[in-house]
């Protein structure tokens, strides 16, 4: 779930390591995996001819969805967690909570770990449809979690991240006064990475919880961070897309955007970014520098996806559109139903995208 969108939708609701981060083929979790690349080795060649298939959720969905096992899971703002065969679209059954689940799913071991706006976070068993355990956070939790080590980790709105133990919710450690937080942690290499609102951007031991650095961006942060070798990168709601020491939390360089920025992936030859201002950029890993900038119809407010040299990227308008990693030329485009806020998702032959108002499409 990125943060853009969801400003209005939370308004309501009161009345959010190396290479191996890059994950094999599977998207468990937000962005494929807990480095968050948004990256997949295997990819997609198009154009599709349309639509494989696409069906309409009872309520809007401001979810990205999840892809694992020939299952996609998507949450919505009627209290669900809708579970789909991704080959027919079909809704083989849900899981009811007790708020909207804004954010997307982490799955590990047949279980589903989310949490959702009544402040609970829930595990959920795929295969006997119920409920392993469910435990209650300080607030909201609109952002998707990771799971590793045997650890759920998520972040709540009142500022608070926890780890849970992931076979019986009880709590390991947490950190609080982070300022609320939106954006989905990332693991990688035993530490976790976190991206606030109040503008830090923090590193935890993900074993015992202990601070290990902060960078303070002076604005407010909505990606989650993103790890690849030895730098962290997070993006700033002003535009401005960095990258820090894993080891020391000190600025390598920064790169302004010129707009807003709520998602960023990357594969090993660059990162990749939409902007609100309605363009896809790519620039170096290293340094920053751009490669190139494409513009879109519409502001991204999710993160593009990229799976075998292609960025699959949403937009606000309603378009889906495939990009040439290597040259940000457009190889297809497509128009959905509505805008989409999340991120899509992909599977080892479908790209899967939820739109605002509870479309959900596959293209293949």
């Amino acid at each position: 779930m990125e943060i853009r969108r969801y400003v209005g939708f939370a308004a309501a609701l009161a009345g959010v390591a190396t290479l191996a981060c890059f994950p094999t083929p599977s998207w468990e979790t937000y962005r494929g995996g807990a480095g968050r690349a948004g990256s997949l080795r295997p990819g997609l060649s198009g154009p599709p001819g349309g639509p494989a298939w696409h069906v309409t959720l009872a309520a809007p969905s401001y979810s990205s969805p999840v892809w694992t096992d020939r299952t996609l899971l998507v949450g919505s703002s009627d209290d669900t967690l809708a579970v789909l065969d991704a080959a027919t679209g079909n809704v083989r059954w849900r899981f009811r909570t007790r708020g909207d689940v804004a954010g997307g799913v982490a799955v590990a071991g047949g279980y589903a770990y989310f949490g959702a706006a009544d402040g609970m976070v829930y595990a959920v068993d795929l295969r006997r449809r119920r409920s392993r355990w469910e435990f209650r956070a300080d607030n909201k939790v609109v952002a998707d979690a990771v799971v590793a080590g045997g650890r759920v980790f998520v972040g709540t709105l009142g500022g608070t991240l926890y780890a849970l133990d992931a076979r019986t919710g009880t709590p390991a450690w947490s950190a609080s006064q982070l300022g609320p937080l939106w954006a989905a942690p990332s693991y990688a290499a035993g530490r976790l990475y976190v991206a606030s609102r109040d503008g830090r951007l923090r590193a935890f031991d993900a074993a015992t919880g202990r601070a290990l650095w902060e960078y303070d961006a002076g604005a407010p942060l909505g990606a989650a961070p993103l790890v690849v070798g030895t730098n962290v990168y997070a993006a700033a709601e002003t535009g401005d897309v960095f990258a820090v020491d894993t080891l020391t939390g000190q600025r390598r360089w920064s790169y302004a955007a010129g707009a807003g920025v709520s998602g960023i992936a990357a594969d090993a030859q660059a990162l990749y970014f939409g902007t609100w201002g309605g363009a896809c950029v790519a620039v170096t890993l290293a340094r920053g520098e751009r490669l190139w900038q494409t513009p879109l119809d519409g502001a991204v407010e999710g993160c593009p996806a990229v799976a075998g040299g292609v960025l699959s990227v949403a937009t606000a308008a309603g378009k889906i559109a495939a990009l040439d990693a290597p040259t940000g030329a457009v190889k297809w485009s497509a128009d959905l139903a509505g805008g989409v806020s999340g991120t899509p998702a992909v599977g080892p032959d479908a790209l899967y995208v939820v739109t605002d108002d509870g479309a959900v499409f596959a293209y293949r």
